[in-house]
């Protein structure tokens, strides 16, 4: 039953995502995004946010610091753990996401600017930020290379890349089952790819890692950490 308990979240999403994929090919959907999946995400997280990501969460978005840009903020789990300090712009392509994340924001006292935007282009001037936060975001990106080179290019010399990412799995096996999952599940999923080198991609786009850790999301594998630009 335990496993049962876990693996419900998951089982959720893909109900809510595969109703997500099928509304948004109405030919009367105007608006980006999906009025469901913002719900659904924090349905499906939920369980979680009290155990492993709720603690990375705190880790990842508590040590940010100065001038903050959160890409893909989703429904704004991170609000409630960022500095009081913190001057925060958040930027997020789902619409409804940004409307769920703006009523957290305003339940939490929390200021920031809520700005509806894509990671491969970010409506900013080189080296605006400090630190720039991302939690499960690249996994859905169209074009993982140039949101990275956009997040390195809005970052100040010396800033701080924050990421926490699910990834593909060492293990062969799993990883294979990924690999052969991932082409159907990105299509029901908002673009979600399962098996995403996430890590290597971060070092790709000149990133140096200052600090990574491992965990398990579930049956997914999971990893946080810190980089700077070289």
């Amino acid at each position: 039953m335990g496993r049962l308990r876990r693996l419900l979240p998951l089982a959720v999403l893909v109900g809510l995502a595969v109703g997500w994929r099928l509304w948004s090919r109405r030919p009367e959907r105007r608006q980006p995004g999906s009025p469901c999946f913002a719900p659904a995400y924090d349905l499906a997280t939920g369980p979680f946010e009290g155990g492993v990501l709720g603690r990375l969460r705190r880790q990842i978005a508590g040590t940010a610091a100065g001038r903050v840009l959160e890409v893909g903020v989703g429904t704004g789990a991170n609000f409630r753990h960022y500095p009081d300090t913190t001057g925060l712009v958040v930027v997020d392509p789902n619409l409804f996401m940004l409307r769920r994340a703006r009523r957290r924001a305003r339940s939490l006292g929390r200021d920031a600017d809520l700005i509806l935007a894509l990671a491969e282009a970010l409506p900013f001037r080189d080296e605006t930020f400090d630190t720039v936060v991302a939690t499960l975001v690249f996994c859905s990106v169209a074009d993982l290379n140039r949101s990275l080179a956009e997040v390195r290019r809005v970052l100040r010399p010396g800033g701080t890349f924050n990421f926490i990412e699910h990834v593909r799995a060492r293990n062969s096996l799993l990883g294979a089952l990924q690999d052969a999952a991932t082409p159907v599940w990105r299509r029901v999923a908002g673009g979600c790819h399962l098996n995403r080198r996430t890590v290597k991609a971060i070092e790709a786009a000149g990133f140096e890692l200052v600090r990574l850790e491992e965990r398990q999301l579930a049956v997914m594998p999971l990893v946080a950490g810190t980089a700077r630009s070289k």
